[in-house]
């Protein structure tokens, strides 16, 4: 079967894309798809090969190979080049790239050459309407806010109505204070339009937040891709389970088909069915029980700081049987002080275990099979 029949149903299909910088993969067989709608989060630290990805897909870069696909339109393979220009892509910059002597309403105007003139102020007011930016058609980008700088991008992205819409970083130079509310109203004019999105993000609450499907890379490879749930609760390897928060790493102890631990024990998971080495138990800091009695399989702790954090104390743990220090989140009325003793628990069914020689590798060879579910 042709490798692109099997994704027609998909709006935008990556199909094993590469992209070299010299020796180095800036992307290295990177295979996955979205359809009509979905919101899709390339998710990873600096340099992991997001932007380029990106930036591949609009056509401003040039892959080393593989191929992309826009419906049923080739865009780019060995034997086919569409041109950026051509492609109905639309782009949101980090910095919206607004060109500073334009007016507002001209901005968006920009990306309508195609339209007769007077179509094309109609296209582009109905576009500033959608973001609430009508009022602010005349002012120019200098006089706007951030937020409403964002706006006007976005504005002018969609207005042109493009098959996909990509948007790199696009709330990273928000305030703090405004970033979830215009996250939030951007997101739902994405939902309301059914626009199909690929947001460039190396923040894992933001990529939780607004994703349906998250695709997390590190050093131009597919680490895993999976809905945010998916992602948090069930990460495929030790650098996902990382990723999304902190997390407290204890060593284990094979015993036939159990694993041993401080925490006691547990069946031996799928995943490490057949392996011979060291394993190591992790769980995050909300995943541990904290009580001043002692409980049945409790290990006993020492309180080394507390921290305030607004919903919820953050605690440094120590535990008595090994000095192993974990880290420990308690819900803020429940207040513990520095050298108290306490005891704590972990619910082993809901751990993650990896073994020692986990690392951002494992399961890089099934990301096929991976991404042709999404």
């Amino acid at each position: 079967m042709n490798a692109y029949a099997e994704h027609s149903a998909n709006v935008l299909t990556i199909y094993n894309l590469s992209k070299k910088f010299g020796s180095r993969f800036a992307v290295n067989q990177a295979t996955w798809s979205a359809t009509s709608g979905q919101i899709i989060c390339l998710l990873g630290h600096s340099g992991c090969g997001k932007t380029t990805m990106l930036r591949l897909i609009a056509g401003m870069e040039t892959p080393t190979s593989g191929s992309i696909q826009l419906e049923h339109n080739v865009l780019w393979n060995e034997e086919q080049h569409i041109p950026a220009e051509a492609r109905n892509i639309g782009l949101v910059f980090q910095d919206y790239a607004l060109f500073p002597h334009l007016s507002v309403l001209e901005n968006v105007m920009f990306g309508l050459k195609k339209f007769p003139k007077k179509q094309r102020q109609e296209i582009a007011e109905q576009a500033l309407k959608h973001v609430s930016m009508h009022h602010h058609m005349h002012s120019y980008p200098y006089t706007l806010s951030g937020g409403e700088q964002q706006r006007v991008a976005l504005a002018r992205a969609l207005a042109p109505k493009p098959h996909v819409l990509l948007m790199d970083e696009p709330f990273s130079n928000l305030d703090h204070r405004l970033r979830d509310q215009i996250r939030q109203s951007t997101i739902d004019l994405l939902i309301q339009t059914a626009t199909t999105t690929v947001i460039v993000t190396h923040d894992p609450e933001e990529a939780l937040q607004i994703a349906d499907q998250i695709i997390l890379m590190h050093q131009g490879q597919i680490i895993q891709i999976g809905t945010p749930k998916q992602l948090y609760l069930q990460p495929s390897t030790l650098f996902a389970a990382r990723y999304f928060s902190a997390l407290n790493e204890i060593p284990a102890q094979r015993l036939d088909q159990q694993i041993k631990t401080i925490f006691g024990q547990v069946t031996v998971p799928k995943n490490l069915a057949d392996t011979k080495e060291s394993i190591s138990c992790c769980f995050r800091p909300h995943q541990v029980q904290v009580s001043r009695e002692p409980v049945t399989d409790a290990v006993t702790a020492k309180v080394l700081s507390s921290s305030f954090m607004g919903h919820s104390y953050q605690l440094r743990l120590q535990l008595a049987s090994d000095s192993t220090i974990i880290l420990v989140q308690v819900d803020h009325q429940q207040h513990f002080s520095a050298n108290q003793q306490v005891y704590v628990s972990v619910d082993l069914a809901a751990c993650f275990f990896f073994a020692s020689s986990d690392d951002t590798s494992i399961a890089i060879t099934s990301q096929l099979e991976q991404a042709v579910q999404v």
